[in-house]
């Protein structure tokens, strides 16, 4: 008779569990991570499977696919050492894949889910022609993508050969990405058989990002765009017209990413069919009237986020401050981040006195439940910043969680005890990065201005990371600094600014 099986344990029990085993591997370390999970293949039929998916989920080249083809006899070229020597011909001119060798390349193929093919070169050119040119005469026989499981694609080339990546569009698809050198960019073909394929082949796909490749001026209506939630373009040449004639193909679209800085700057209209209805986050750069002619065209009433990077022509001085009061204006109630740089130009600068910072800074006011903002300042004029302008910002968000402001060049600046108005106005503040004034005498009768303070906040204020840019004070001036911020704010964080030169302290900075 034979021996009755016997029990397994508990533990025993949860390695049959395949959800298990699998989230047990996705936590390996990446230190090392390869060669864990090859002995994990190799030592359990159990962790067999799940091993050698997360092993292959994620390519950085087509080398270990390729390997796994048989060798020819001239299989290495050149120096055999060379590691993109390897990448030579693995199999004849003439010569087809077999059965046999086709179903142990699709084996591993069909466990790839990303594919992040970053190179000089194209998969012909480093494969050379007749590997990759068997690969996909093969699979064309067999009816599939090279790699049919696919779920992520990152191609970025910069050598002529620029149009492989389509090869490796799939059903499974649903983030892609491609990028093209600008000096390669390809026509506007390229653009339409990218689309027309993916319309074809990948009607899923959620997130699209085309880095250098140029959009035609029209398009047929295309299914593939039903489910796409994120849209990258990069620099684009065209009017804001065209990118809003694509984006209205796309209900779902909550995130929209451009560069309008080639963009022709003149105002067009819109139509009711040509608006972001559904936009969550947008990031756009460029001159002011494309940024304010695409932001009239959001109609979307859940926009929470914002990215302008405004380029200001000396001709349009105005014009960063009118796209951000547009802004502002339609999207009061329901932006809570928010991210303004302005860059103005130095060429032809007329004589001008310093600006004031309120120029930037007033047009946001009115979002009243912002939560997070960025205000950078890149002017070849100095820019005047008073204790007038942080009580401004303090009173005006009430619920403001990090704060961020960079000037580049400066006249005048905020003295520390301004900084008093976000313990009293902001109690959700966390984070805060501003430029001080050097001069801190204010602080000689820092007891009193700190007992002020103290009885409105307490110690209940939570902020712990500040950063007081564009000075270095003395050890004298920093003993005064630190016991303001340490009464204001009890429980910042001053080592940052200790190790910086910031702050200077002989010994412990808890005074």
């Amino acid at each position: 008779m034979s021996n009755p099986p016997v029990p397994m344990t508990p533990v025993q029990r949860v390695w049959l569990i395949d959800e298990v085993v699998r989230n047990i591997l996705v936590q390996v370390p990446s230190v090392g991570c390869s060669k864990t999970l090859a002995s994990c293949a190799r030592v359990s039929t159990a962790l067999s499977e799940p091993a050698l998916d997360v092993l292959w989920s994620k390519m950085t080249g087509l080398l270990p696919l390729c390997e796994l083809l048989p060798q020819s006899s001239d299989a290495v070229v050149g120096h055999p050492n060379h590691p993109e020597q390897k990448l030579a011909d693995t199999i004849d001119a003439y010569a087809v894949i077999s059965d046999r060798d086709w179903s142990r390349f699709m084996r591993y193929a069909r466990r790839v889910r990303k594919l992040h093919y970053h190179c000089r070169e194209g998969p012909s050119e480093r494969l050379r022609h007749r590997t990759f040119a068997a690969l996909l005469r093969r699979a064309a026989h067999a009816g599939v993508p090279l790699l049919p499981r696919l779920e992520e694609l990152s191609w970025l080339q910069s050598s002529q050969d620029v149009a492989h990546y389509q090869h490796f569009i799939s059903p499974s698809l649903r983030h892609i990405t491609v990028y093209v050198q600008p000096s390669l960019q390809p026509e506007h073909r390229h653009a339409n058989e990218l689309l027309q394929l993916l319309n074809v082949q990948s009607p899923n796909v959620e997130e699209l990002s085309l880095e250098g490749v140029q959009l035609a001026t029209s398009l047929q209506p295309l299914r593939a765009f039903k489910r796409l939630r994120g849209l990258r373009l990069g620099s684009v040449n065209v009017p804001v017209s065209t990118i809003l004639s694509y984006c209205a193909m796309m209900p779902r679209l909550s995130s929209l990413s451009v560069d309008l800085t080639q963009s022709p700057t003149h105002l067009g209209g819109f139509s009711s069919d040509s608006s972001l209805e559904a936009l969550e986050v947008l990031h756009v750069a460029g001159p002011p009237s494309p940024i304010e002619e695409l932001i009239n065209a959001v109609r979307s009433p859940s926009l929470r986020s914002a990215h302008l990077s405004i380029l200001i022509p000396e001709h349009d001085r105005d014009g960063g401050a009118r796209c951000v009061a547009t802004l502002s204006a339609r999207f009061a109630t329901s932006i809570d981040t928010v991210f303004v740089e302005y860059k103005r130009s130095a060429d032809r600068l007329a004589p001008h006195a310093p600006r004031a910072f309120s120029h930037y800074a007033q047009p946001l006011l009115s979002l009243r439940g912002l939560r997070k903002c960025t205000l950078v300042v890149e002017d070849a004029l100095p820019v005047c910043m008073a204790d007038a302008d942080v009580h401004a910002m303090a009173e005006a968000w009430p619920g403001l969680v990090s704060l961020e402001v960079t000037l580049g060049t400066s006249a005048a600046l905020p003295s520390i005890v301004a900084l008093g108005a976000f313990a009293r106005c902001c109690p959700e503040l966390e984070s805060l990065y501003i430029p001080i004034a050097q001069d801190v005498s204010v602080l000689e009768d820092d007891s009193v201005r700190a007992r002020d303070v103290m009885e409105e906040v307490g110690d209940r204020h939570g902020l712990r990371s500040l950063l007081l840019s564009g000075v270095g004070f003395t050890q004298r001036d920093s003993h005064r600094v630190m016991r303001y911020l340490l009464h204001t704010f009890p429980t910042v964080n001053l080592l940052p600014m200790l190790s910086a030169g910031v702050l200077r302290s002989s010994g412990s900075y808890r005074v």
